[in-house]
């Protein structure tokens, strides 16, 4: 930990849904840390003047939408893999400067593993937002071969374009295919795919109920379903899944691993993971449910 610095913050918005506080904090709390977690609204606009007190004063950021790759150019340092995806979720301020990462990806990656599933041959990625372009980085840089899906083929062709780029820094070549959320174009990638993440807030409490695979028998019992929404835990598309044989991934798997990343960078030890997984279930059980949010389990 850097200095005499004790807070650690949360900025974006919208931030007051968040279930980052309550689980950061338990997880300074189990380890007895002098730290604070706490949350500052921060639009777009107003970024490159709250960065520098936000440097002198705090010890790290978590970082949501729609900041995650607007706070890009104002860090010292960037991990290579958050700059090819143009997603930084993670800033840690030191007397050196600053340093941000990306740890949706590798949170993803995590809470895939502890779910038994060590490796995918193809992947079908919904979205093409911060979250989805961490995890279509992460899956690309160990060898999936995906094929990302978003509402326009304008701003998946850009992220394409930014993961194609990890080849040239003596990555594995990365194999991403452009394609927009088009009925036509999905039944051929999921037949071939054996993993399907949802990166898209379809199926959160904006509209629950609703699936981004309106035809839920192109599901099928070889693929792994991770639906990044958590809020519902148990969304209209995991339902489907579940039914038809899948393993299905809860998008609070994914808020817990990435957080616990984020904490590991901040405190340098190892993040209590089971007092987080109960500060987290806790605050989705206790809090009332917003009326907009994306609640994915990506940051926050």
């Amino acid at each position: 930990m850097s200095g005499e610095r004790s807070i650690v913050m949360l900025v974006g918005d919208p931030v007051g849904h968040s279930v980052s506080p309550p689980m950061q904090q338990a997880a300074f709390d189990a380890l007895g840390l002098p730290l604070v977690y706490t949350t500052l609204r921060v639009g777009r606009a107003d970024l490159v003047d709250a960065f520098p007190r936000l440097c002198r004063t705090t010890l790290g950021l978590n970082v949501t939408a729609p900041l995650k790759e607007a706070v890009i150019p104002l860090l010292d340092e960037v991990d290579p893999s958050a700059a090819a995806a143009r997603s930084v979720n993670t800033v840690l301020f030191g007397n050196e400067g600053s340093w941000g990462a990306s740890t949706d990806g590798d949170g993803f990656l995590d809470a895939l593993a502890v779910a038994g599933v060590q490796s995918n041959a193809e992947a079908v990625v919904l979205g093409s937002g911060g979250a989805a372009r961490a995890v279509a980085a992460a899956l690309a840089l160990r060898g999936t071969a995906v094929s990302i899906f978003g509402r326009t083929l304008e701003s998946v062709n850009r992220l394409v374009e930014d993961l194609s780029a990890l080849s040239e820094e003596g990555a594995p070549p990365v194999r991403v295919r452009p394609l927009t959320l088009e009925p036509s174009s999905l039944p051929g990638a999921l037949s071939r795919a054996d993993l399907l993440v949802n990166a898209t807030p379809v199926g959160g409490s904006i509209d629950p109920g609703r699936s981004p695979i309106p035809d839920a028998d192109l599901l099928h019992p070889r693929l792994t379903v991770f639906d990044l929404v958590y809020r519902p835990r148990r969304t209209r598309l995991l339902s489907d899944a579940a039914e038809r044989g899948c393993r299905v991934v809860e998008g609070v798997e994914m808020l817990l691993r990435q957080g616990a990343r984020s904490f590991e960078m901040w405190t340098g030890r190892p993040a209590p993971v089971e007092a987080m997984r109960a500060a987290a279930l806790r605050a989705l059980e206790d809090e009332p449910r917003p009326a907009m949010s994306t609640e994915r389990g990506s940051t926050p």
